[in-house]
């Protein structure tokens, strides 16, 4: 907490409040967009226009005084003013010497520092529309990433913030490169371009000016533009001093050679299309494409007189769009010389799309999919997210679902890689983590925040531009043009589909009754006249509960790509041996907890209280954990599990301490009351007992022996945890059983 963040929160609050719909803002001492909006919506008020809105735009600045240690702060409105320039350097984080609303050195001193951080040549003190406007808002201009990258950026802000200041203002010195800083190199090429009006769009006149550089170019101006734009695109050309050398051109034609373009160390038009625009030239002819319509012998003819040799065609289709390969079509797309990759989306055009659930189906989906199409092992499909996807949404959801995705089709077998569709920052993201070996980038979406300001991912396959029509009559055809980099080359045959696992499906009523009277017999079978006598419920009702989660238990199955009969027998056993005696230890462990809770409050007392205040008595038996709720587990055992399940980036959790008891007594709690917890648990306790034993991280490919194995773990070691081992199994075939019946009813 700042107190003088907080100090101008207060004085916003008490100077506005109920004027011009002036809202109130939260008094923590936290600097934050709500702030910095009322500190504009303040200068509105102090400026008289009429209707406030909060955003610094253009009638803002037209308005906005210039104040320096010469302003009047006699007048009133002035004041105000400078207090609000006083309260924007304090949430940036500059001191102007007090909160007075007068400009004295202070305040100079402030933003002479702040100009110099923005890299102003002259740091005068004085506070211009221009200084404002960088002020009132959340950009940052002290250094958070890379240092040249904030030299980059207060060179722009030196030599360019004439032409900057009406439509950007100066641009954040964060060391980051992102959409503003794309967006002011384009400015300063059209301020050296000489045109009339600069817009930081790349655009037909942009390019039609873009001068051609190479070694010993003279026109300095631009060269530095060049050198910019380089290392933003993480080619550093050594230095921007504006002079061709050989380094700048070694990082030119290393960027040509990534992008595929001809790699001869001259910067033309093309190569400044393609550091600075998403689509590069979009004129730029392919050798792959993409496309929903089905691909005739005329159209794949079409395809190849126009130089293409691969194309992404869809696997999957929805209500909507009729874009799925049809039948014969692959045998046509090889029969003229073409290659193809496969695309799976269903919607994927919205952040509610997205979801490690969503991850899990879709992983299945595409396996079925693609092996019906006779898709060989090793083929790439790419999975796509066609909308602009902003950091924090791929933060919150895209790397979860991929995440979700990768670790399903690895369960299923592996059988084909991921690949992603979608903007830059979505892919390299994706791609960083893991969860994908591949890149289609769709990058004709110019505006799409995910693309502007972000790289070429290292790993791209084929790069969208644009979308043309080609091809005559019957051989006419719309595609999505291509560059393609030959890390995915697509595929040139298919074979006969294989048999693939397939994921268990929720349990049918239909089934119910056969299965429980199978139940009650093996049940009374294996247990003995003492787990008879002390058992809290019967075999059916134990089955009962088992059913009653069948849709958490068939999610768990789906997600970690373990069988639902592992987890739903040793439910079953759990259910059928629960005692009195577990009762009873229940209830030592809640006595220890509630003791360690009243100690802990009692040590907390001032010394004074604690003399006449006897402390509370141990129980007289210390029993720190147990085996309880449904899956009959233990604390230690769960944290262990769950920690374990983390460190594989199966789940997402903080880490427990076995050794703190509030993590002990917190998780222990949670498996007695929450049977969700439970059962959930109960599924990673049977994760970590196979890795404990040794197993492969495969559960769907375990046989006789690895089952027998993960189950006797999920007991403990020794004979008497073999000889459970061995009759859970028995369990473990009659729930497989009914589940295999049901699964298979359930392929498309």
């Amino acid at each position: 907490m700042d107190e003088m963040v907080l100090k101008v929160q207060q004085w916003a609050n008490k100077t506005y409040q109920g004027r011009s719909g002036f809202n109130s803002i939260t008094e923590d001492g936290h600097t934050g967009r709500g702030t910095i909006r009322a500190l504009i919506w303040g200068l509105q008020i102090e400026l008289g226009i009429s209707s406030p809105t909060g955003s610094f735009g253009p009638a803002t600045a037209s308005l906005c005084p210039t104040l320096s240690v010469n302003s009047d702060s006699t007048n009133g409105s002035v004041s105000n003013q400078i207090r609000i320039l006083q309260g924007a350097l304090f949430c940036k984080g500059y001191n102007p010497g007090g909160f007075t609303g007068t400009f004295g050195n202070g305040t100079k001193t402030a933003i002479s520092k702040f100009q110099s951080d923005a890299g102003l040549a002259v740091p005068d003190g004085i506070a211009t529309p221009m200084i404002f406007k960088a002020l009132l808002n959340m950009d940052a201009f002290v250094n958070i990433g890379d240092p040249k990258i904030r030299e980059i950026q207060q060179k722009l802000n030196r030599d360019y913030y004439r032409t900057l200041f009406e439509p950007l203002g100066l641009i954040p010195c964060d060391g980051i490169y992102a959409r503003s800083t794309n967006k002011a190199l384009i400015y300063a090429l059209q301020v050296e371009e000489g045109i009339p009006e600069p817009n930081g769009s790349f655009g037909p006149s942009t390019t039609a000016l873009c001068p051609t550089l190479s070694l010993g170019s003279t026109q300095t101006k631009f060269v530095s533009l060049l050198q910019y734009a380089l290392y933003f695109n993480e080619y550093d050309p050594g230095r921007f001093d504006g002079v061709f050398d050989q380094g700048v051109k070694t990082a030119v034609t290393n960027f040509q050679k990534f992008t595929k373009l001809t790699a001869d160390g001259a910067a033309g038009k093309q190569t400044w299309a393609s550091l600075l625009v998403s689509t590069g030239d979009k004129n730029r002819k392919g050798t792959a494409c993409d496309c929903i319509t089905t691909i005739t012998p005329a159209r794949a003819q079409t395809l190849k007189n126009n130089g293409y040799t691969t194309v992404g065609r869809y696997i999957v289709e929805t209500s909507r769009l009729s874009k799925k390969i049809k039948e014969g079509e692959l045998d046509t797309i090889f029969a003229a010389g073409l290659s193809v990759f496969p695309i799976f989306q269903y919607s994927a055009n919205s952040l509610s799309y997205f979801s490690a659930t969503q991850g899990a189906i879709d992983a299945r989906r595409a396996l079925v999919a693609a092996n019906n199409y006779g898709f060989e092992p090793g083929t790439i499909i790419y999975f796509a997210v066609d909308y602009d996807a902003v950091d924090g949404e791929v933060t919150s959801h895209l790397l979860p679902h991929f995440q979700a995705l990768h670790n399903k089709m690895k369960g299923l077998g592996g059988k084909y890689r991921i690949g992603i569709y979608g903007p830059r920052n979505v892919c390299s993201r994706v791609s960083k983590a893991g969860y994908a070996v591949t890149s289609f980038v769709s990058d004709m979406s110019t505006g799409f925040s995910g693309n502007l300001g972000y790289n070429l991912p290292a790993n791209w396959a084929f790069d969208q531009i644009s979308t043309i029509k080609i091809g005559t009559g019957d051989g006419a055809i719309e595609i999505d043009n291509n560059i393609q980099s030959g890390r995915d080359m697509g595929v040139k045959k298919v074979s006969f589909p294989t048999s693939i696992p397939l994921d268990d499906s929720y349990f049918l009523a239909e089934y119910r009754d056969a299965m429980t009277e199978e139940q009650i017999k093996l049940a009374d079978e294996q247990l003995t006249a003492v787990q008879k006598a002390k058992s809290l419920r019967s075999p059916a009702k134990a089955l009962s509960i088992v059913l009653e989660y069948d849709s958490l238990i068939t999610n768990l199955s789906r997600t970690y790509s373990i069988r639902k009969a592992l987890i739903q027998c040793v439910l079953m056993r759990e259910l059928c041996t629960e005692g009195a005696d577990d009762t009873l230890a229940d209830g030592l462990v809640i006595q220890y907890y509630g003791y360690k809770k009243s100690y802990e409050a009692w040590d907390a007392l001032p010394t004074a209280v604690k003399i006449i205040t006897p402390a509370p008595t141990p129980p007289l038996v210390i029993k720190e954990d147990a085996s309880t709720g449904l899956g009959q587990i233990f604390a230690a055992t769960a944290i262990d599990s769950i920690n374990f399940a983390i460190g594989i980036d199966l789940v997402t959790d903080r880490v427990y301490d076995i050794d703190n008891w509030k993590d002990m007594d917190y998780i222990w709690d949670k498996l007695r009351t929450d049977n969700n917890f439970n059962v959930s648990t109960c599924a990673l306790v049977l994760i970590r007992a196979a890795n404990k034993v040794g197993l492969s991280r495969d559960y769907y490919e375990f046989g006789e022996a690895e089952t027998k194995s993960a189950i006797t773990r999920y007991n403990g070691t020794g004979d008497s945890a073999v000889n459970y081992g061995n009759l859970v199994y028995q369990t473990y075939l009659l729930f497989e059983k009914y589940n295999k019946i049901i699964r298979e009813q359930a392929v498309e």
